[in-house]
């Protein structure tokens, strides 16, 4: 009996290290786990922010706040371009795979150009064209996006504005052409198939404060290789 007992301490013995493990490693997970769904949670917080204070800064400047409509093939875009734009857009494309022509509304422009080149690359690697009917006006980063289009259809009375840039520190044409500040944009028409000489004619067509809209001979100068 007493060697029974032996043997049932020394089994009791020898698990209780192994539960001690076993506890240790699945409250490791539970505090690895914890801390993924504290930075997810964090993380979307900030995001919920951001859009906050963009369509804040929309509506302060008396600006429309972005819609997407899907007919058919083809989605009717309208407001103010930027980070919630870009969410938007990626929603919209996700649920709706049929549509093939982003249709430009009225685009006054963004007002957050490094969410709206993310905007403008997307619309471009999906392969989707872009088309202005006849009232519409894109402005600015609405510009680019039109111009992100893999084929350009604009109806006649359609405007397309164009300007120079404003940096914290100089605007566009203070900088020599081959610095670095120009770079980003450069290779951005180069990544939409659009010529760097479009880049410098906007530079030059209308300070950033104001706004030049392309004429006929203009756009078939500069967008005519995607002219549709």
């Amino acid at each position: 009996m007493s060697g029974k007992k032996h043997l049932k301490t020394i089994a009791i013995l020898g698990y209780a290290p192994i539960s001690k493990i076993l506890l240790a490693i699945v409250k490791k997970k539970i505090m690895n786990l914890t801390k993924i769904c504290f930075t997810l949670l964090l993380i979307t917080s900030l995001f919920s922010a951001c859009g906050i204070t963009e369509l804040k800064t929309i509506e302060k400047n008396g600006l429309n706040r972005p819609t997407i409509e899907v007919v058919g093939n083809k989605a009717l875009v309208n407001g103010t371009l930027g980070r919630v734009f870009y969410d938007l857009f990626l929603e919209t494309l996700n649920k709706n795979p049929e549509i093939e022509t982003i249709v430009l509304l009225d685009i006054p422009g963004s007002v957050n150009d490094q969410w709206n080149l993310k905007s403008c690359l997307l619309l471009n690697e999906k392969g989707l064209n872009t088309e202005l009917l006849n009232n519409s006006i894109v402005e600015s980063g609405g510009t680019d996006l039109f111009v992100s289009g893999k084929k350009l259809t604009i109806a006649k009375g359609a405007k397309i504005g164009v300007h120079s840039w404003d940096g914290a520190k100089k605007s566009a044409t203070e900088y020599p052409k081959d610095h670095t500040e120009h770079k980003e944009y450069l290779d951005f028409y180069t990544s939409v198939n659009i010529d760097t000489s479009f880049y410098w004619y906007t530079l030059q067509a209308a300070p950033a404060h104001q706004m030049h809209f392309m004429t006929n001979k203009e756009i078939e100068k500069y967008l005519g290789n995607k002219l549709n």
